[in-house]
């Protein structure tokens, strides 16, 4: 006898109840779920007693030609009690959960009234098909097949027309047994198939998500980082512009005031050249704080050497200069650090910008009382002597002054032609 059956509600998991014969569905924590929604309600709640009237109400009206008009009063009994037990079975599963032991031994007794009911009223196999509803509701693991199984018995034995129909044509309850099982437990088949991929297209799903919410954290950090870097290098191509424009021409300036002779001046004019030079001095401190303050900071909470070869290693890569890195020999810890990665850091620009410089090496080895840092490239190389009275000299005046500062040297070997050569001798 066909049973009205609900479409799984979107985004739930599916009950099983979308097949003629239901099974469970494992819920996340091993219990079988149970129908919700009106259409759930419908089936659980109102069903079962109007399934029960109308096979008491037919069992009725097909009595006297049926011949059980003296039994049809009776099987309102273990029908009633059934409905009863329901209630009972319903409130169980609220608190205990489906398949708990005492939930089990009252759903038995609730099938052996049914067995009775059908007895007495063969056509309360309709309300017998109730069973494969509730299985899945009260019962959990093995138990549920078993149930599925007697409530196909019970359908058979009502179908064939109870204890009488029975004895009369017991191959014909064989055959119904058997068509009643067999369908039962296709559909269960079937139904677990179904929840099978199910199962397996939310694992996708599932699976997909986490993937998709890795490659949004991972897309996230690597903007993060390219926005870091974007700033990083922005701010070390402005210190470097305002090193090689403003700074470099401010030198200028103070070294034209001091070669400026003072034979033949007025008191008036040696002023406004002392007033001059002194705020000349001042812009170039300035203009070298923010030098200083636009470089980004590569040692915070890092070690000095680890920075430094990602400090070369990047900028390698951004200006498509070959760049060796050589610290084995380094003392640890390392002395001065920033200044080691300042006077690195204007090396690497003067290489890129001014030097044209195929590739660059830096070499940092430790003597008894000192870090020495040598940074040699192969570019074209340049007159120290004449940038140095030309005021120029390729930011070598601010490397020279920084180490100058932490009590250290700076020596510069070049040439025209013949690359350059800076060792930093650094105080340990």
């Amino acid at each position: 006898m066909p049973v009205a059956t609900p479409r799984p509600t979107a985004g739930a998991r599916p009950t099983g109840l979308a097949a003629p014969l239901p099974i469970p569905v494992r819920g996340t924590d091993g219990e079988a779920t149970i129908p919700t929604g009106p259409l759930g309600r419908l089936l659980t709640v109102w069903l079962p007693p109007l399934l029960a009237a109308v096979s008491w109400t037919v069992g009725l009206l097909a009595s006297d030609a049926l011949g059980f008009r003296h039994l049809i009063l009776w099987a309102l009994v273990p029908t009633l009690a059934t409905l009863l037990l329901r209630v009972g079975l319903t409130r169980r599963a609220r608190v205990h959960g489906a398949g708990e032991s005492g939930l089990v031994a009252l759903f038995a007794v609730h099938q052996a009234l049914l067995v009775l009911a059908v007895a007495l009223n063969p056509l309360a196999c309709i309300y017998a098909f109730v069973g494969y509803l509730d299985a899945p509701r009260f019962l959990a693991g093995r138990a549920i097949p078993v149930s599925v199984g007697v409530t196909a018995l019970i359908c058979a034995f009502g179908q064939t027309g109870g204890t009488a129909g029975v004895a009369a044509a017991p191959a014909l309850f064989v055959m119904l047994v058997l068509v009643n099982v067999l369908l039962s437990l296709g559909m269960m088949h079937l139904d677990k198939e179904r929840e099978r991929e199910m199962l397996t297209r939310e694992a996708a799903v599932r699976e997909l998500t986490e993937a998709y919410r890795e490659n949004s954290a991972l897309h996230e950090e690597l903007v993060r980082r390219a926005r870091e870097r974007g700033v990083a290098e922005e701010r070390t191509r402005l210190a470097r512009e305002i090193h090689d424009t403003v700074a470099q021409g401010l030198v200028g300036v103070i070294r034209q005031l001091e070669a400026v002779p003072q034979e033949g001046l007025d008191d008036s004019a040696r002023r406004r050249m002392r007033t001059a030079e002194q705020a000349a001095r001042e812009s170039l401190v300035d203009a070298r704080r923010a030098v200083e303050a636009l470089a980004p900071q590569q040692l915070e909470g890092e070690d000095p050497l680890e920075s430094l070869a990602e400090l070369v290693a990047r900028w390698s890569r951004t200006h498509r200069i070959v760049a060796t890195f050589d610290a084995d020999a380094a003392p640890s810890p390392l002395p001065h650090p920033h200044a080691v990665v300042r006077v690195t850091q204007e090396a690497m620009a003067n290489a890129a910008r001014h030097a044209r410089a195929g590739a660059l090496e830096i070499v940092l080895e430790g003597e008894p009382d000192a870090l020495v840092l040598r940074i040699r490239d192969d570019g074209r190389g340049f007159d120290p002597a004449e940038a140095a009275a030309r005021g120029r000299g390729h930011g070598i005046p601010g490397m020279r002054s920084r180490i100058r500062e932490i009590g250290g040297t700076l020596d510069v070997d070049s040439a025209p032609g013949e690359g350059t050569l800076l060792t930093a001798r650094i105080p340990r």
